[in-house]
């Protein structure tokens, strides 16, 4: 069984896709957020195409903009959870 930084290494840990909310009614709502978008983004086109055209444009901005505060968010927490490894065993090796 390889390590983990040997998963890593070779493409077979890939934590951006392996992201599981663990509150129990994140499907529901997310399911219910997804109908309701897709309900207005059709009505919106029904009733005026370039403003419906528009408003995808501003949403696509936003999910990329969401995309990359998700980037760093990961990152600052692998960034927290190392630092407190190594502050861990500096204070374990102190001890000894």
């Amino acid at each position: 069984m390889r390590t983990i930084l040997e998963q890593l290494y070779y493409g077979e840990i890939f934590p951006a896709e392996q992201f599981h909310p663990v509150q129990s009614n994140y499907r529901k709502l997310q399911k219910e957020a997804s109908q309701r978008y897709e309900d207005f983004a059709n009505e919106l086109n029904q009733l005026d195409p370039d403003l419906s055209a528009r408003f995808t444009q501003i949403m696509d901005e936003h999910s990329r903009i969401f995309s990359m505060e998700c980037t760093s968010n990961y990152i600052d927490g692998f960034r927290l959870g190392a630092q407190i490894m190594i502050e861990v065993l500096h204070d374990a090796q102190s001890q000894i």
